[in-house]
């Protein structure tokens, strides 16, 4: 493997990381919001 395509693969995990973790917080956001309007 070259170094650019070892590169090429840590920067594909910490975008999948990065997505992951900003589409769980909306997730946990939104549902905090469901149980505010529901209460």
């Amino acid at each position: 493997m070259t170094p650019s395509l070892i590169n090429f693969f840590w920067g594909l995990g910490y975008g999948a990381t990065f997505v992951i973790i900003a589409v769980t917080a909306l997730v946990l956001v939104s549902q905090k919001d469901k149980v505010k309007r529901q209460g």
